[in-house]
């Protein structure tokens, strides 16, 4: 009987044991799964956003409906648009530029 009660108690310290290593294995398990489908998802959502602004891009046609627009106007229309459509913007004048001197040569 005092050898049954011995390893009734032994087996309950192993399950213990066992249980803490294999919480362990599965902590350390669920962090790396976690830390892969961040990383994965952050660049899925990187390239989404490219995508879309390479749509918008292709298809989006901008026009200006006042023929009359004085530089006025247009100072105030390019004080509406964001950073990045602004930074486009001049990157297309520059090209445009760069275009018009060497059609010109």
């Amino acid at each position: 009987m005092k050898e049954t009660l011995e390893n009734v108690m032994l087996m309950g310290l192993g399950a213990l044991a066992m249980t803490s290593e294999r919480a362990s294995e599965l902590k350390e398990e669920l962090l790396k799964k976690g830390e892969e489908a961040y990383k994965s998802g952050k660049a899925l959502n990187e390239e989404l956003k490219h995508n879309i602004s390479e749509k918008i891009k292709e298809n989006v046609t901008v026009v200006v409906e006042s023929p009359e627009m004085t530089k006025e106007d247009l100072a105030k229309e390019i004080e509406k648009l964001s950073d990045e459509d602004k930074k486009e913007m001049l990157n297309l004048l520059k090209k445009s530029k760069k275009d018009v001197k060497t059609k010109n040569e």
